[in-house]
């Protein structure tokens, strides 16, 4: 058999692995996988050709929900160009690692293969679980994914620890996001006779105007569940992305819009969208538009005093 690798040879290939959200993470969990298989090791892997979710069980099957399980997910959000070392190379800073993902959240994958890697399957009385998902980065969409297609939840520990890096304090709460788009239709024309057409940019700028003014709203408020978020204590909307025209030359037919609103524990979605709606209507507008909602990562709140 091969040595086993340390968790620094091991973070190394997890980082070298690009699991940009847009990107597929099929090389990382067949590396895992094949870096942890073994007897007394079972691996699921859950998803399609291009994204999958990674369950290794090590040890007996669950009963009665115990067990420990270490969970985690395998994508990145873009690197970026600010780097001052390849993104894509575990490069040693000094006080720590340097790459895309070290913290958020490869370091903890590579941490837990390193518990899978040193426990002897026969020595366990209940398992031990690693459950990575995909896409977590932009919605959570493997977790989401999994939860529809696992056969039986019983299956799996009930005590679980999620990596996320939290400076190893227990996190009871967390933001929600609504995604958006606001679509404005012109109509083309050249950029010669603008009276012709009608321009879908310029009434987008109407509208990112109003949806500033909006985001500065709702900073001022203080909402319930607000105080357990003592930094951003409010619902906050970010203008992120904008797309629209096809020339310097061409009158903009076609502009879109997107938004994303962090919710807090108790907020109302449709809430919100009405205010984004009754801002944009306010406008009076001779563009026509439209709201279109994206994906829903809802926001979690566990009790204080929960177990």
């Amino acid at each position: 058999m091969p040595p086993r690798p340390d968790t620094e040879s091991v973070l190394g290939r997890l980082i070298a692995f690009d699991t940009t959200s847009s990107e597929s993470n099929l090389p990382l969990v067949d590396y895992l996988s094949d870096l942890l298989d073994r007897p007394g090791v079972e691996i699921r892997r859950y998803g399609d050709e291009t994204k999958q979710n990674l369950l290794v069980r090590i040890g007996p099957p669950c009963e009665a929900c115990r067990g420990l399980m270490l969970c985690g997910h395998t994508d990145t959000v873009p690197a970026g160009d600010a780097w001052s070392s390849d993104p894509f190379a575990l490069t040693d800073g000094g006080d720590r690692w340097l790459g895309r993902g070290t913290c958020d959240m490869k370091g903890f994958l590579a941490l837990a293969a390193e518990c899978a890697l040193d426990v002897d399957p026969e020595d366990l009385a209940a398992p031990l679980v690693l459950l990575f998902t995909y896409d977590e980065e932009i919605g959570s969409l493997g977790a989401r994914d999994l939860c529809e297609a696992f056969e039986d939840p019983a299956e799996l520990p009930r005590a679980t620890v999620v990596g996320e890096p939290t400076q190893l304090r227990a996190v009871r709460a967390h933001k929600g996001h609504l995604r958006a788009a606001v679509v404005f239709e012109g109509v083309s024309a050249h950029s010669g006779y603008p009276h012709r057409g009608a321009n879908a940019i310029e009434a987008a700028g109407c509208g990112i105007t109003a949806l500033a003014a909006l985001a500065r709203e709702l900073a001022a408020e203080r909402p319930a569940g607000g105080e357990l978020f003592p930094e951003v204590p409010y619902e906050a909307l970010n203008l992120g992305r904008i797309e629209g025209g096809e020339a310097v030359n061409v009158v903009p037919a076609h502009c879109r819009l997107e938004i994303g609103i962090r919710l807090l524990p108790g907020s109302d979605p449709e809430r919100l969208l009405e205010r984004v709606r009754e801002t944009l209507e306010g406008l009076g507008l001779e563009t026509p538009w439209r709201l279109e909602l994206g994906r829903l990562s809802p926001p979690l709140e566990t009790a204080a005093e929960s177990r």
